[in-house]
């Protein structure tokens, strides 16, 4: 898995919505309806920054890994710790 977090609401939405574009999301017969939970729902670490959990194949397939490349190498999104991630996970749920 790979831990990634990003404090740019609209960064994050368009990513997801180039991935859903590119990935023909959402598709035809509903099975799935976008590539990760919007930004409106997604996890956030205690400073309110958006947090995404992604399995390595997700990040092997085109366009995500040239734009996680890309993004990583900016600084636009960071790379953090599975711990990290948790924690924050734990701390959000009801």
């Amino acid at each position: 898995m790979i831990y990634l977090r990003t404090a740019d609401d609209s960064l994050y939405e368009y990513v997801r919505l180039q991935l859903d574009a590119a990935w023909g999301h959402p598709t035809a017969d509903g099975s799935t309806a976008t590539c990760f939970a919007p930004a409106g729902s997604g996890v956030r670490d205690p400073d309110g920054r958006l947090m995404l959990a992604i399995n390595n194949d997700f990040a092997s397939y085109e366009p995500a890994a040239s734009m996680l490349s890309v993004l990583i190498g900016t600084g636009q999104v960071e790379q953090i710790a599975e711990d990290d991630y948790m924690t924050a996970v734990v701390r959000n749920s009801p």
